[in-house]
């Protein structure tokens, strides 16, 4: 990819990077030639074997385990990751729950982890990176969600934790600027679920102008173009096919 060879020997920090998405951006960072730490959860099996395959390989990947949703643990994951490395250069901010919510079933419980997770943890990341940051004229690259553009039903309160994903990404790269670039990607259909058959896929992929799913690989590697792009910041990327053309 041009312009990655920017990336070599740099550090990035992904929360959420056990599994899907964020697995498909660990693994593109470490091909990339970056040290990689990632958060994860839940998923300590995938995490492990992840962190193995790579360090196979003589790249350095390094995991930490922490609930995202309790105070606290952004700031200790950034810090741990400081810690370990002795420099911070990117931060994705990846982590994210969703859960269907038609109107009538919405809970407090529902807002308060969907922003628990998918607003105030982002925040909580990002402002304990800045320091480390700046220090080095590092970038933010934030998921937020194609829905963002083109929203549909039964996701409202996920879909508003996204608006205030975006919301804040611009936000957050005109304060930070110059010194840290802040820009975000809104993947579209990206991660086909495992039991859907060729006619799902053909149904949810008829109204893509591309007509086709894309891939987590997809994803990963627009998060590694905004990482290595020196003039690009406050952008929302859609990743999605063509979707928020119509």
């Amino acid at each position: 990819m041009w312009g990655i060879e920017r990336l070599h020997n740099k550090v990035i920090a992904v929360s959420g990077g056990a599994v899907r998405l964020g697995g498909a951006i660990v693994d593109a960072a470490a091909q990339s030639g970056m040290r990689v730490a990632f958060h994860y959860h839940a998923s300590d099996q995938h995490a492990h074997t992840r962190v193995n395959y790579w360090r196979d390989r003589g790249i350095d990947v390094w995991s930490w385990k922490g609930d995202w949703a309790q105070e606290g643990t952004p700031e200790a994951f950034i810090a741990a990751t400081h810690a370990h490395y002795g420099q911070l250069d990117v931060l994705v901010n990846n982590t994210g729950i969703w859960r269907p919510t038609p109107i009538g079933t919405v809970t407090r419980t529902d807002w308060r982890d969907l922003m628990a997770v998918n607003v105030e943890g982002m925040f909580a990341a990002t402002q304990a990176a800045v320091p480390h940051l700046r220090q080095r004229h590092g970038a933010i690259i934030n998921i937020c969600d194609a829905g963002v553009f083109r929203p549909w039903s039964n996701y409202t309160p996920y879909l508003a934790t996204k608006g205030a994903v975006a919301s804040m990404t611009l936000s957050l790269a005109r304060e930070l600027a110059p010194d840290i670039r802040v820009s975000a990607i809104a993947p579209g259909l990206s991660l086909v679920p495992d039991d859907w058959d060729a006619a799902r896929i053909a149904q949810a992929t008829q109204h893509i102008p591309l007509k086709k799913a894309g891939t987590a690989q997809d994803i990963a590697e627009a998060v590694l173009f905004l990482a290595a792009a020196p003039y690009i910041t406050g952008v929302i990327v859609p990743v999605d096919g063509g979707v928020s053309l119509r």
